[in-house]
Order: C-alpha cells, then structure tokens, then sequence
C-alpha cells in the first residue's frame, strides 16, 4: 500500500523535470578561486575570518589584546563555475497502480447510546483547622506612633582647602608606584628628589626604606628606617618606623634589638606572636649576658612556629649555663625529635654533637655515641664528631671500634682532611689492643704528614701579624681551589680554618652585602630599560593619536595614554639622575661596613688559627709519650709471652650500630662516606691475661 502511494508522489516532479522548456545542464569549473590570506583562519563553512582578540608575550607572561585597527584583509576569491546541457532524461515507464478498497467502521446511532445515573456519595468536607489553634495565634501588640523627625537647617562655614602644590602630587606619584603598580625603580627616585623638601622629608624618608626593602637592599632599609625610628619626634612615624622594623626584623642585625624593643614597650605593641623578633631577641639578650630577657624571648615561640627548633637549642645552652643539666638534656631531646625530618639541618648538627658532649660529661658513653652518629657528615662538625665518638668506644674498652673508625678516616677519601688527633686515638686503640706494631705505624704515618707543617705554620704566623692577612689567604684559596698550598699553608689547614662556624656567619654576611650591590647597580640598568619601552610605547600612542583624527574618531582615549607614557618615560628619566647618588652613599656605606666585616673575618680565622696550631703542637707532642708507651708496652708484652703467657679472652662491650650496618675491614680498601662511624678493627687483643702489660688501662 505505502509503495506505490510514494511512487505516486515523486512522479509529477519527475515529469515537470522532464518535460522542461530547457534541458537540465551541469556545473563545471570555469577558474579556481584564490585561498585567503595564511594569518586568516578558515571555518568549516570555508568563510575567512580574522581574530580580533590576540595574544602577546611580554616579559616572559602570555596576555590578550584587542585590535582596534582593522587591516586590509586578503580573503581570497570564490571559483567560477558555468553549465553544460545535458541529454534528456530517460524516465521509466508509469506504472498502474492498485489501490484497495478502504474499510468502513459500522455507523452508531447516539440517540440509542444509554447513559447510567450518577450515584456517587459526597463525602464529609476536610477539616482545615481547629478552635484551638486560634487560640495559640500570639498576640501582636500596635506599634508606637513614630514621631516626625526634627529638621534644623544645615550649618555651613567656609573652610580654607590648601591646593595641592607639585610635591604634593609627586608624592601621589611616589606611593602609586610603590603600592599599588609596585614599580620600585620609580618610586626609589621620586623619593629620593623629596627628601631634600623639608614638608616630605620624614614621609619620604620612611617611603625610601619601604622601596628599597622591596628591592631587596636591606642595608639601606636597615639604615633609613632606624634613621626615621631614632631622629624624628613626630610619635606617628615614629611608630609606623618600628611596626616596620618588627616586621622586617630577618633584614636586620641581633644588636639593633638594642634600639628597636625599647620603642617596641613604648608603644605597646604585640610581638608575642612573631617569632623572628623573638628569636632575634633571645640571641641579642644571650650575647650580652642578660639571661633574663633571653628567657623572656624563648617563653613566646611555640612548637608551631619554624624557630622552634632553633628556640630549643637556645634553651638548652639556656638551662646549661645556669648548671642545669637535666633541663638542658630535656631540650636537646626535643630538638633532635623535631628535626627527625632534616638531618641536614645545622640545628640539628649543633644540638647532636652538644647533647653528646653533655652525655659524655656525665659517663654516658653509650648514649653520647649514639648522639655522635646523629651528626650529619654534610655539617662542618662531622669530622670532630667521629673523633669526639671515637673516644666514647676508647673509655668503653671497645678498642676495635676506635681503631677501626679512626683507620676509615686515614684513607684517600679524607687525604685533604685536618684532624690530627683521630691519629692518637687510633693510636691508643692499638696500644690497650696490644697491637703495637700498628701503633707505632700509625704514629709514623702522623709525623710524616703533620710534622713537616709546624714550621710551615710557625713561619705564616711570624710572616702575618695582621688579621686581614688570614681573610685575604682564604679569599685567595676560594679564587682557586685546587691549589694545594696558599701563602705557604697546605690546602686542608686552610679548608679546615674557613669551615669554623664564626668565620663562616661573617663571610655570609659579606655575601649578602656583594648581593646588594649587584642589585643596586641592576637599578640603573632597569631604569634605562623602562625608558626604552616607554619611548615605544609612546611613539605607538602618537601613531594612534594621528590615525585616530585622519579618520575623525574621537581622540581622548589615544591622548589619554600618550600623556601617560611621557609622564612615565619623563619620571624614569630622572629617577636615573635621582638615585644616582644615594646609590654612591649607599655603596660606600656598604663597603665601609663590609670592610668592618673583613676585619671581624680576619680576626675569627686569626683565633681559629691559634688554636688549630695549639691542638696541633699538642698532638704532635703527645707522639713521643706514645711512642714510649708502645715500645714499652711492647717489651712487656714480647717478655710476657717468651714466659708461656696467654691472651686475654676477656669479653668487651662494643659501641657500634645495628649488627647489619657494622663493617669489619683487615686492609686499605674502599671507603664509603656514608658507612663512616660503623667500621670495627678485625685486630684482636692479645694483651695478657692480667692486664699486666704496660700502657693497657692508663689510657
């Protein structure tokens, strides 16, 4: 049925098609169109279209922008195409279609159709509410009568308003860029030019030190906020100096705390919650003595706080000083677990080695080992640490353990180490092991690489009087590193003089001061840039001025940013000028100070100097004593058992790490850094059973 319906339907179109006045043609290309431009991006409709929106990179950050002159587009052309007849269509042949009788649905008389009658029941209506819940409705009492607001006529008296004067609006400038566009360069100059005006001078004053701190020059925030905080008597500035000072304490030095807490307790302000002023002040407060103060400082960080491990190491030298020992060991405890996460710590180093040495003070050899191996080998203090633990296993009778950790130290890998007494306590190892061929070998090695120095050392010291001399041969070692000697010192007494904490905190400050300068000539070079992009800029802004009245649009907007940019280029050109000399006082400032710091350098290498030769003389006289102790010892012993005298077979404790990690060793062979502290001595004791032979408990 539905077939030939549709055969029906198409039909008289194919026969008007058909029977047409003109024949049906085709299409064929007559010339190929011409593709759009390549910077045009083509839909899928294949319509051209250009992008209005675009991107840019500037300094390194990816921004949009909006074209607002549209260029000449090259859209390309469409293809020509042009007919062609066809030949006449060849239809097939009609087809009679069949068409069946329709079915007709019996017709129904309504008037016959009999309805029921309706016989439903209406039920009760619902109730909505009750009598009662009337009664619960709250009263509402009346409002009060408002009264009509009184009106009184406005009282108006003229008032001077002082015009705003050039300064003024420089200063409008200034903080513009300092607060809000953050362009530090800028305001560093227009600050600079305020300062010589006596109405701005304080406000510029204070500005300067906020810009400079913004470009990382603490010195020179340091210098001109204490300068506001101390000269002035306006109490405002005076305040807002300190708050800045408080806030900016890490930029600072442990001896402004003289100058700055008191104004902290004039004005009252809360500092119980910045722990940098607090432990500023625990340090300044300990290194004059004042232990008072310095506990005070300690009470206000909490164990959220970053400072807390260091506060804690304070505290223990704290309690150690006033002889309380216990309370001391409680706060080293609490160090070491709270820096259990960075064994690289120096905080942790520091409090590792100094609870080890507490532990030890008090015959805990077993506990200030283990404390020993807690020092990390990065930290400056690992090597005296080994030697230090070594001693530990020596007053434990666990010999092997000394000797075989000092023996670990005397390789290739530590041939540019200074540390002449791990050789003595090798060398007493061997002696209570009996081993005294080993000894008197360990003592040669010793002579042979520590003798010939005492001269070289006596004759520096005659030759450099000065304490600037000692800076200057470390600088000079720095410069070349791989020299093995300096002005006569071999490499490893002068690695070993430049790694002394105190020496190492000043050469970090004088760092910090080379920094400063670098960036306070980086100014004038940022500032000559920032002149270059705003002549460009300004040259753009002048072009669009000029396009904008050819094409009589409105020309405000175009205006608008040339002025800005010639305000900005005109600014950054003076400020050039401007800065020029504070930057001279600056860097003499800086240099005057850093000099102070070389002298301060050159006299904590000049006392690590002193002791280092001290220790050395020291253990290179003890080589004699020992050396008779194992030639004696040695005679006994050789008579001992010419006699038929057995070895002792006597059990030792040993203080060493995990069985695991314990490493015994019979000949030179490779080291490995991170295993150092865990090798034992396969040396045994042959010392006689009595204990009889020389040399065997005396040490």
């Amino acid at each position: 049925m539905n077939k030939p319906m549709k055969a029906m339907l198409v039909l008289p179109l194919l026969c008007s098609t058909a029977f047409a006045q003109e024949a049906p043609r085709a299409l064929n290309v007559k010339a190929q169109g011409a593709p759009a431009a390549a910077n045009l991006r083509v839909k899928s409709s294949m319509v051209p279209t250009f992008e209005i929106y675009q991107k840019k990179t500037v300094k390194g950050k990816t921004e949009v922008f909006k074209v607002k002159a549209i260029p000449e587009l090259n859209i390309g052309s469409e293809r020509t195409v042009e007919a062609t007849p066809l030949s006449p269509l060849r239809l097939p042949a009609s087809q009679q279609l069949v068409v069946k009788p329709v079915k007709k649905a019996p017709m129904i008389n309504p008037m016959t159709v009999k309805i029921p009658p309706y016989t439903a029941v209406v039920g009760a209506p619902k109730v909505v509410t009750s009598p009662e819940a009337f009664t619960k409705i709250p009263d509402v009492k009346m409002l009060g009568s408002i009264k009509d607001p009184s009106v009184e006529e406005p009282q108006t008296n003229l008032m001077k308003m002082d015009d705003m004067k050039p300064n003024d609006y420089k200063l409008l400038q200034a903080l513009i860029f300092l607060e809000i566009q953050q362009k530090y360069e800028m305001a560093m100059g227009l600050f600079s030019e305020l300062m010589e005006d006596k109405e701005h001078r304080l406000e510029a004053l204070y500005n300067y030190a906020m810009t400079a701190k913004g470009l990382g020059l603490n010195t020179e925030f340091r210098t001109y906020m204490i300068k506001v905080s101390q000269e002035t008597k306006n109490k405002e500035w005076q305040e807002r100096a300190t708050k800045a000072l408080v806030e900016g304490i890490t930029s600072l030095e442990q001896s402004d705390i003289a100058l700055i807490d008191p104004l902290v307790t004039k004005y009252e302000m809360d500092v119980t919650k910045n722990s940098d002023y607090q432990i500023t002040r625990a340090k300044y407060y300990s290194s004059i003595g004042n232990l008072g103060m310095m506990e005070d400082a300690l009470m206000h960080i909490d164990e959220k706080s970053p400072k807390y491990p260091e506060a804690l190491l304070l505290s223990g030298l704290f309690n150690y000083r006033q002889n309380k020992v216990d309370e001391a060991t409680v706060n080293l405890e609490a160090l070491l677990k709270a820096t259990d996460g960075d064994k690289k710590s120096q905080i942790r180093n520091v409090g590792a080695i100094t609870m080890a040495r507490i532990q030890f003070q008090k015959s805990m050899y077993k506990e200030a080992f283990q404390s020993y191996l807690k020092v990390d080998r990065s930290s400056p203090l690992w090597l005296q640490a080994m030697t230090e633990s070594a001693w530990t296993q020596i007053l434990s009778e666990d010999y092997e353990g000394a000797a075989g950790n000092m023996f670990s130290l005397h390789t290739d890998f530590f041939k540019n180490a200074f540390n002449p007494e791990s050789f003595v306590v090798r060398t007493v190892g061997y002696l209570n092991l009996c081993q005294y061929g080993d000894g008197v070998q360990v003592l040669e090695e010793m002579r042979g690489k520590y003798g010939p120095w005492k001269g070289k050392l006596e004759a520096y010291n005659k030759a450099h009087k000065k304490s600037t001399d000692y800076y200057e041969t470390v600088k000079n070692w720095a410069k070349n590193s791989d020299l093995k000697e300096v002005d006569g010192l071999p490499r490893a007494f002068i690695v070993e003089l430049a790694r002394h904490p105190g020496f190492m905190s000043i050469q970090k400050q004088i760092n910090n001061y080379e920094d400063e300068i670098t960036k306070f000539n980086k100014i004038s070079f940022t500032l000559i840039k920032m002149e270059k992009e705003f002549l460009t800029k300004k040259a753009e802004a002048s072009k669009d001025v000029a396009t904008a009245k050819s094409k009589g649009r409105d020309t405000a907007s175009a205006e608008k940013k040339l002025l800005s940019y010639q305000i900005q280029y005109h600014i950054a050109n003076k400020a050039r000028t401007s800065i020029k000399n504070l930057r001279t006082q600056g860097i003499a400032r800086i240099d005057k100070e850093k000099d102070g710091l070389r002298t301060d350098a050159g006299k904590s290498l000049q006392g690590n100097f002193k002791n280092m030769v001290t220790n050395l003389n020291r253990v290179l006289d003890q080589n004699d004593v020992l050396q008779y102790e194992l030639y004696s010892g040695a005679g006994e012993h050789i008579r001992y058992q010419m006699a038929g005298g057995e070895v002792t077979d006597k059990e030792r404790p040993e203080l060493k790490v995990a069985k695991e990690k314990s490493l015994n060793w019979k000949f030179k062979g490779e080291i490995w850094e991170d295993e150092v502290g865990h090798y034992r001595s396969s040396l045994k004791n042959v010392c006689a059973q009595d204990n009889s032979v020389a040399g065997m408990n005396e040490h």
